[in-house]
């Protein structure tokens, strides 16, 4: 359950969903650095999800963010 621990680290503070060198990426809000980077390329996506994901998504919602990386890293 070490993954739900980051989570819930996260959703205390919030947090942004975007893209980092090409990979979709989390950061912690208020931070320059990704709190994590995931394997897998935004370019893949729909070009909808690229754009948002280019703007950034900002959540504070622990269920949003699960369906997000749930919809993107499947």
């Amino acid at each position: 359950m070490k993954k739900n621990r980051y989570l819930y680290l996260a959703l205390v503070f919030g947090f942004l969903l975007g893209i980092h060198e090409g990979n979709i990426a989390l950061w912690k809000d208020g931070s320059s650095k990704p709190f994590r980077v995931f394997p897998y390329r935004a370019e893949s996506l729909p070009e909808a999800d690229q754009k948002a994901l280019e703007q950034g998504i900002h959540l504070t919602d622990e269920s949003a963010l699960i369906r997000l990386l749930e919809d993107y890293l499947s």
